[in-house]
């Protein structure tokens, strides 16, 4: 069985390629457009034709679209650019997928939401805040307008597979407290950070579902339960840098950047009642990735 990963080099992608290249039981090719080294393929998924030769080529089984412009002030300062690859290209793989039988899995946003009346469950009506929202639901629409056989999987922020300080939202925070030894952090909005290899875990079982005549037809939601916010998530890692909680401070002002949810809880009800999946703790989970990216106790930072 063939799957393709794209965005292979990504947050999220190389959590994918690492889980299900260590099932024998398939052949996996990732993608990615920068960072990349072999055995991941260059492609550029902007570019329609080379997208089109090469998928019609390898003709996979299942293709996991996990790149994106996943970063909402990005997406804000270039519109076109965002919409191209969260809307166009999504699209376009859609219509290989048909084309050549593929199941299509697209990797959604808990950021369809508008975080006003959480938890939010599969059935629930989207109404985004913010570009890169609107961005993502317009993909979740064209996979679902050109597509019989798919999964969208909706997953919050994540964390996991960090190369550098500033790769996510969640090691943001942790390069500033290395930096500053103290910070004023958002209280407001409430944040559900969720690791890549959960994530990837949860793709992998998808699969392995479908493969054995389970219905993994149409949406579903992953999300951890622990809820907190940026200031919260500081205070957490404020141990592993030594840092006294006394100089971490609440932000209770609402942001004038770009517009995000207060709350966009995922209700993962329908996914609960076809697998078990293990949520690691934030204060679990982030450890091992502070380690890589400032050494053991944070004292090389």
């Amino acid at each position: 069985m063939k799957i393709i990963i794209t965005g292979a080099t990504g947050l999220l992608g190389r959590a994918v390629y690492k889980q299900l290249t260590e099932n024998t039981g398939y052949t996996v090719i990732g993608l990615g457009f920068s960072r990349v080294n072999a055995p991941l393929l260059k492609l550029n998924l902007r570019d329609k034709d080379d997208l089109t030769a090469f998928m019609k080529k390898e003709n996979p089984d299942y293709i996991i679209h996990c790149a994106a412009e996943r970063r909402p002030d990005v997406s804000e300062a270039d519109p076109a650019a965002s919409e191209q690859l969260n809307v166009e290209v999504t699209e376009n793989i859609a219509k290989l997928s048909k084309q050549i039988g593929s199941f299509m899995l697209y990797i959604s946003t808990d950021y369809v939401f508008d975080g006003k009346n959480p938890p939010y469950s599969i059935d629930s009506e989207p109404n985004p805040l913010n570009f890169y929202g609107k961005t993502k639901l317009a993909g979740e629409e064209a996979v679902k307008k050109n597509l019989d056989n798919y999964t969208i999987l909706r997953v919050p922020i994540l964390y996991g597979t960090e190369l550098y300080p500033l790769e996510s939202s969640i090691s943001s925070i942790a390069a500033g407290l290395a930096k500053n030894r103290s910070g004023k952090f958002d209280d407001t909005a409430t944040r559900y950070p969720t690791h890549t290899e959960d994530v990837a875990f949860v793709l992998d079982k998808l699969i392995s579902s479908r493969q054995e005549g389970g219905d993994i037809q149409g949406i579903f939601h992953f999300s951890s339960n622990e809820a907190l916010t940026k200031y919260k998530i500081a205070g957490i890692m404020s141990s592993f840098f030594n840092i006294n909680l006394n100089d971490i401070f609440p932000d209770r002002t609402v942001s004038v950047s770009t517009v995000r949810p207060e709350n966009s809880h995922l209700d993962t009800g329908r996914l609960n009642l076809l697998m078990k999946v293990p949520k690691r703790p934030f204060h679990k989970g982030i450890t091992p990735v502070l380690e890589r990216l400032f050494g053991k106790s944070g004292s090389d930072s």
